[in-house]
């Protein structure tokens, strides 16, 4: 046998490879996989729109000038246990579901055309079925000018609550196929929490069902996703393998926070932009929760400013760990007399200070994600004399 019979198209000239595959393409094979054919055709598709002028699609929702949620794409809102995710998230449903005449403010939140038919999609996994989630719903519909008694013809909800945990995935993947023959207008699916859709978030191949789920649909149907996910305790990792897949495949992440979480009885929470495909970075804007509104507003300037100033004569460990990250960004090292001096100047703490937050950090095994989102460590090594410090890649067991 040739070397050409051996290794089939892979030996034969450019030229006969490319008619081979225009052949592919004309469908002249009838023996070819589904999935072949599936990519040619892409192939096909994606040759038409390169030849033509790109359009970009047009934002679903922004807040003032900025564009933060665009069609067709995966988006996450995350961060610890009670900070207030899930509110975050009704406000967006509300900005889209909103009625003409209604006046309320949504955090600036707004859909960027009224011409636009969406259905919001709401699956919650975590709140008790007796009060918790219908307040939810309650709400985001009473913040975009319903009554309660109404019932929006493009609002949709479920929970999982009910569900064993290793059938969510097929029920939830079942439920979407349902929606989408039922209504032709465009889906806002939001996943609260996303992790608890799957059966073991920590698990490549189940994480992967979702993550798969979702890429496929974003880019066959009129489909956009809102992952609500936790981070991991002590780190601003989001949980999981899952979590890791989530931030690559993500368009738009918002990490939401308290501005000093050393303080018990702090209400200014930080809504910091961690990625933003589509756009430049947004600045992070502060937000609380008010009780007379039973909602998120805006921060006052004076409430942030004390706040901020606060945290910054605590040195918090969650606060130094983001300088700590720009110091040692792109693998570089620092002398512990240079990181100390410039924690110090930075935070307006005393050295003693400094030091006692760089042994807890080290100490507790705080995650610290760096540039690429990659979990780190700090640590130090002593050379020639020399305490230096850098952050280390987490390697997996």
């Amino acid at each position: 046998m040739s070397d050409q019979d051996k290794s089939g198209i892979f030996n034969i000239n450019p030229a006969e490879a490319i008619r081979h595959f225009d052949s592919l393409k004309d469908g002249n094979q009838v023996n070819d996989s589904k999935e072949l054919n599936t990519v040619l055709e892409t192939q096909k598709k994606l040759r038409e729109l390169k030849a033509n002028d790109i359009l970009f699609a047009s934002p679903i929702i922004k807040q003032g000038e900025n564009a933060l949620i665009f069609p067709r794409t995966i988006n996450v809102i995350q961060g610890q246990a009670g900070v207030h995710k899930s509110r975050l998230a009704e406000n967006f449903c509300s900005a889209i579901l909103k009625k003409l005449e209604c006046k309320n403010d949504l955090l600036g939140f707004q859909k960027a055309s009224i011409l636009s038919n969406y259905t919001v999609v709401y699956v919650d996994t975590e709140r008790n079925l007796s009060d918790q989630y219908p307040y939810a719903l309650q709400t985001i519909q009473l913040k975009a000018g319903y009554t309660k008694e109404e019932h929006p013809i493009n609002f949709e909800y479920i929970s999982l609550v009910q569900i064993e945990r290793s059938k969510r995935f097929p029920v939830l993947d079942e439920y979407l196929n349902f929606i989408r023959k039922n209504t032709d207008n465009h889906l806002f699916i939001v996943l609260d929490v996303s992790t608890d859709c799957i059966a073991d978030f920590n698990k490549t191949d189940i994480s992967m069902q979702l993550i798969d789920l979702m890429n496929m649909s974003i880019n066959e149907y009129n489909v956009t996703f809102l992952c609500v996910i936790h981070e991991n305790p002590r780190s601003e990792k989001a949980r999981g393998h899952f979590g890791t897949e989530l931030m690559n495949k993500a368009s738009t992440v918002m990490q939401v926070g308290y501005e000093d979480p050393t303080q018990e009885d702090t209400d200014i929470i930080r809504v910091k932009y961690l990625k933003c495909r589509s756009t430049a970075k947004h600045s992070p804007f502060y937000i609380k929760y008010c009780k007379e509104v039973k909602g998120l507003v805006f921060a006052d300037v004076s409430e942030v400013s004390k706040a901020f100033n606060n945290r910054k004569h605590k040195a918090s460990n969650e606060e130094m760990v983001e300088f700590i990250k720009i110091y040692l960004q792109d693998g570089s090292e620092m002398t512990r007399r240079e990181l100390i001096d410039n924690l110090c100047k930075e935070f307006k703490a005393k050295e003693r200070t400094i030091e006692s937050r760089l042994k807890e950090i080290c100490t507790m095994d705080i995650e610290i994600l760096n540039d690429n989102h990659d979990s780190c460590r700090l640590s130090k090594e002593t050379k020639n004399k020399a305490v230096y410090y850098k952050l280390k890649p987490i390697v997996p067991f």
